[in-house]
């Protein structure tokens, strides 16, 4: 369609852009494009006008449960998955799509089936900044707790003095390299050798050292003295668990973790001061994952 324009040197786009934006001038719905070093910018008013594409939104409209990890995407949805499918080839330009069926074993490895694309469940993902290598037929991650990931990080930053943080289900690494970015004492520790090579590989990755572990965290805890904070990002397991590796812990240790309950859920700790305590996300139609911050008496 033929639209308004202004013509910017490319040295000088970038900037006149930005005031666009913030003056509400640029034609959004139009794709900006470039003329050698020139770049040609759709305004709202102009005298001069050219022949510019209109932008496809991306916004999808389906509401499910799908996520974007790397270049692929997993959709979780049981029922109605069809139409996320669709969109998603459409508006998001995916290298594959997976159906999620489940979470298989101790390791907690996704059940995945390949619908669309090609490759695996492999890919470099982004995530507050830093670069994780994961590869889902090996280790578990999922995307939907960056921003609780994020919390917890500054909360210990903000915290933590020289005292040894463990990260006691440490995965592929998105709360231990965060920590070791804040030059934080870090001990990372996952049973599945796998997510441990995949963690230490990422630490090379974002240009961190630390120290990573393959043990099963709820068979040594009892080794682990002096902990100053200590994470149990591991919302499947029991309560009595988390609970009884508590009754461990020394005076003062701060304790980051997560569990999956009824909404209505009125769960109390013993032995602790409750500093935080917050709904994440729904879960399921019944339930939903809870984060708390607990300081042992």
């Amino acid at each position: 369609m033929r639209v308004p324009y202004i013509k910017i040197h490319q040295s000088e786009a970038k900037r006149e852009i930005d005031r666009l934006k913030r003056s509400d001038k640029l034609l959004r719905k139009y794709k900006i494009k470039s003329e050698g070093d020139w770049v040609l910018i759709p305004v709202k008013n102009s005298d001069d006008t050219e022949e510019f594409e209109e932008n496809v939104s991306k916004r999808m409209s389906h509401v499910g449960s799908f996520e974007r990890i790397s270049d692929f995407f997993v959709i979780k949805e049981r029922s109605g998955w069809e139409k996320i499918y669709e969109e998603l080839k459409e508006k998001q330009s995916p290298r594959a799509i997976f159906l999620d069926s489940g979470i298989e074993g101790s390791f907690r490895i996704r059940k995945l089936d390949r619908i669309y694309g090609t490759g695996g469940p492999v890919g470099i993902h982004k995530e507050n900044g830093l670069r994780y290598a994961v590869d889902l037929e090996i280790a578990y991650f999922s995307p939907r707790l960056a921003g609780l990931r994020r919390e917890i990080t500054e909360s210990c930053h903000r915290s933590v003095n020289s005292g040894l943080i463990v990260d006691m289900y440490a995965g592929v690494g998105p709360i231990s390299i965060p920590l070791l970015k804040f030059n934080l004492n870090v001990l990372s520790i996952d049973m599945n050798p796998e997510a441990v090579k995949l963690l230490s590989k990422n630490m090379k990755l974002n240009k961190v050292d630390g120290e990573a572990m393959v043990a099963d965290s709820n068979q040594i805890y009892e080794c682990l003295e002096g902990m100053e904070t200590v994470i149990m990002n591991n919302p499947t397991q029991p309560l009595s668990v988390t609970q009884k590796i508590i009754g461990r812990l020394d005076r003062g240790t701060i304790v980051h973790t997560t569990y999956i309950s009824n909404r209505k859920d009125k769960t109390e700790f013993e032995g602790v001061d409750v500093l935080d305590r917050k709904i994440v996300h729904g879960y399921s139609p019944s339930s939903s994952l809870f984060y708390y911050r607990l300081r042992k008496k």
